[in-house]
């Protein structure tokens, strides 16, 4: 179907066919120097000290993980509102997830209070997910971490630009995790980043992307070694050149495409604040945010799959943000999940519907989608 109004687009232009096409030029296309330049970029802009391309965010949380020597049986407490890498990523590494509650139906971060009822003699770490680009409360669960000696990742996939005080989304926490999908607020089709401040944790990441390796082949080809040694079980977790070439681009931007999406989600603010048969999280919200989400929760009498089609109708696309994670097959079979008691996760599970947003969207395109949303839910709650 071609969409009217697409969930999420691509911010690209000819400065991205111009660095993909230095790249072709370049004659190399694995781990180089676009990787190294987007790490120095990207570390500057978070105001961290190491920064790490990788092939995708899901490798970073599995590099997260074993860089904090995360161990199996080792209690690791996760939202279950969140897309499903987040959980997975801590199964590679036989732990367990511990699924947590969202703070309310106005803010669907991890709930501090449901966080600290869950910790236990095994609990090791607090993955935070910042949903939607709107930040979690750091300041209490750092509390919360210091008090029982937890680590702290960030699975800031969302919240690229994102500000805590006088740091940045991925830079408040032990490790910080991101995603370059193709919907995220900064696009490489796959790829991502780890960050931290740690210089130990540093030097595991660095062996772990690649194999366990001593040297690179960019260092080999460069002749800056000729063979190496392996003292690590790694992997194959690096960027390539066309990704980083593609992230150059795309962190330029990022500043104005944040300002977009905030603009663009005032709109939707103005035009849908009163309307019945549905509510807006996040509208008291006081942290900062990088507006990579806009969901909107129906309420009980309206029926979200009518509702849904008949924006696919109009052409309008639409999604979830999330079916939680402990009511999944694999997570019910296998980790008995179906007996986390997750009452506001469920409820929005079963109610929230993501409305378009990206950069490239138009006032217009947002008036077009209220309108239509309009005369569905006059229609249905009649």
């Amino acid at each position: 179907m071609k969409w009217k109004v697409a969930l999420s687009d691509l911010n690209f232009d000819h400065r991205e066919r111009k660095i993909v096409n230095q790249v072709i030029r370049n004659r190399w296309l694995t781990m180089g120097e676009m990787v190294k330049k987007l790490e120095r970029n990207f570390a500057n802009f978070l105001g961290v000290r190491h920064a790490f391309g990788v092939s995708s965010g899901t490798a970073a949380l599995h590099l997260a993980l074993r860089a904090l020597n995360i161990r199996a049986e080792d209690e690791i407490l996760v939202p279950s509102l969140t897309f499903v890498a987040s959980s997975n990523a801590i199964l590679y590494v036989r732990a367990k997830p511990v699924f947590v509650d969202i703070t309310s139906l106005s803010d669907f971060n991890m709930s501090c209070d449901d966080l600290e009822k869950r910790i236990t003699r095994r609990t090791k770490a607090i993955m935070v997910v910042h949903y939607g680009g709107y930040l979690a409360d750091m300041e209490r669960i750092k509390r919360i971490a210091k008090k029982h000696d937890l680590f702290v990742i960030e699975d800031a996939a969302h919240a690229i630009g994102a500000k805590f005080r006088s740091k940045m989304a991925g830079g408040i926490g032990d490790i910080g995790c991101f995603s370059f999908f193709s919907n995220k607020n900064m696009a490489t089709g796959e790829g991502g980043m780890i960050v931290t401040n740690n210089g130990k944790f540093a030097e595991k990441i660095r062996l772990l992307r690649s194999h366990g390796m001593t040297s690179m082949t960019w260092d080999r080809h460069k002749g800056h070694a000729h063979s190496y040694d392996v003292t690590e079980l790694g992997y194959n977790y690096r960027m390539t050149e066309i990704n980083a070439a593609l992230g150059i681009e795309q962190l330029r931007k990022l500043k104005s495409s944040n300002r977009k999406r905030r603009a663009l989600i005032k709109t939707y603010v103005e035009n849908l604040k009163e309307t019945k048969g549905l509510s807006i999280p996040f509208l008291t919200y006081s942290r900062d945010s990088a507006f990579h989400l806009f969901p909107i929760l129906l309420d009980k009498d309206v029926d979200r799959e009518k509702f849904m089609n008949f924006l696919k109708r109009e052409r309008i696309q639409t999604s979830i943000h999330y079916p939680p994670i402990h009511k999944f097959s694999y997570y019910q079979k296998n980790l008995r999940a179906s007996r986390n008691r997750l009452p506001l996760t469920e409820y929005v599970g079963r109610r929230e519907v993501t409305l378009p947003l990206h950069p490239l969207l138009k006032k217009e395109d947002i008036l077009f989608v209220c309108d239509r949303i309009k005369r569905i839910l006059s229609q249905i709650r009649k």
